[in-house]
């Protein structure tokens, strides 16, 4: 009989009696936290930035997040950069779960990317063939067949359907019908999609991904292939731990806000001011000899002055005690090396007011802003719109070639 435990995202932590394999293969997820108790055979689960679900062996745990799953989705989707995103693009109901709402979503996109049939491009295949194709390679010929004619090794660009795009199709596809998390129905409607990608080769099991570039020519295919790359990363741990089969898909919370939160701004500021770039993971140093690497979630900064603003995004559960001082320390430690007056902290909240910390001795003021994410998406925007505004009202930035007030009415 299987057993089924449902948790909420940074909810309450639960006991539960499991076999010391299938804990194991648990805590390999990443989904919960898994602790040993005292009494043999006994295991708490804590749910932490993680949502989604995983079967393991006979034990299936699901992680419900706090936010709509529909706003999810649409932060995933902001987070993708240049894709295309519709309310209609998921009929799934706001409490469906993680997984179902994922393979709906990658179903979706994909049957609509592989409507007006599959592209197509060239390719270099190398070959043994008893006629020139394409051009000779003279030395695998001599390395091979020395003294012989036929067969002729030979390279040449063939115009095919086994393309990077179709083979992450086809990979997503197949890692969905495998899972058995995902519903019967969505199952039936995908093995009608990987059908169409039959003659696509099956890329090997934890390879890597093939490299694929947006193109004027892949467009149709660019929200599907980013869903794709979404489900085998949120699956990458699909195997067998020994005798435990390990199925699911994890979503990480603080990765898709930081993601977002990118995004978002990098939309915004190019709005206010189109001189200056937003850059996420910002690689830079904390020390003047260049020993201590550091990456702020994200910089504002244009070609001239350098860096303009600081800006860290934080998902965490809220906590009556108020913001974290790790934090603030994090924030204070940045604004100092990149030289900034200020800096901020962004935190997955709701509705509390903004925060400012004035560092003693430094001169360095840590603002700390909350964004509400149970907002529809137009309001959430407006709210990134909103914070994008307070942080220009408190750096160097000049908007002498942007329009606030456009910024203000999107």
């Amino acid at each position: 009989m299987s057993q089924a435990i449902d948790l909420i995202e940074y909810g309450d932590p639960q006991s539960v009696q499991l076999p010391a394999s299938t804990a194991e293969a648990l805590m390999r997820t990443g989904l919960v936290e898994v602790v040993p108790e005292v009494a043999p055979g006994r295991w708490i689960l804590r749910p932490q930035g993680k949502v989604g679900a995983v079967s393991v062996g006979d034990c299936e745990v699901r992680v419900a997040p706090k936010v709509p799953i529909d706003r999810i989705v649409f932060m995933l989707a902001h987070a993708m950069g240049g894709v295309t995103w519709q309310e209609q693009s998921v009929g799934v109901e706001d409490d469906s779960d993680v997984v179902h709402v994922l393979a709906e979503a990658y179903l979706r996109a994909v049957s609509r990317a592989l409507r007006p049939g599959l592209i197509q491009g060239y390719r270099l295949a190398e070959e043994s063939l008893p006629v020139v194709r394409g051009r000779i390679r003279i030395g695998e010929q001599l390395k091979r067949r020395p003294g012989m004619w036929l067969p002729i090794e030979v390279s040449y660009d063939d115009f095919t359907i086994d393309t990077a795009e179709n083979q992450i199709l086809l990979a997503a596809g197949e890692r969905l019908l495998r899972n058995p998390l995902v519903p019967v129905v969505v199952s039936r409607r995908l093995t009608a999609v990987t059908h169409r990608l039959a003659s696509v080769t099956r890329l090997m099991p934890g390879a890597p991904l093939p490299s694929w570039r947006p193109s004027r020519l892949n467009l149709r295919y660019q929200l599907a292939l980013r869903l794709a790359e979404l489900v085998l990363a949120a699956s990458s741990f699909e195997h067998r731990g020994g005798d435990v089969r390990i199925d699911g898909f994890v979503l990480d919370m603080p990765s898709i806000f930081e993601g977002f939160l990118t995004q978002a701004l990098r939309a915004a500021c190019l709005t206010l001011d189109p001189r200056t770039i937003v850059r996420g993971q910002f690689p830079s140093f904390l020390d003047e000899d260049d020993q201590v690497p550091m990456r702020p979630d994200i910089v504002w900064l244009d070609s001239v002055n350098g860096p303009l603003a600081v800006i860290d995004a934080k998902y965490k559960a809220e906590k009556v005690s108020g913001y974290p001082n790790a934090d603030v320390y994090q924030a204070l430690a940045y604004a100092t090396a990149l030289r900034l007056p200020d800096a901020h902290l962004v935190y997955a909240r709701g509705n509390e007011p903004v925060s400012s910390y004035l560092i003693r001795g430094s001169g360095v003021r840590v603002h700390a802003h909350a964004l509400d994410l149970a907002l529809p998406p137009a309001d959430l925007l407006n709210q990134v719109n909103g914070l994008a505004l307070s942080i220009a009202g408190r750096s160097c930035l000049t908007t002498e070639g942007g329009d606030p007030a456009r910024l203000r009415a999107r």
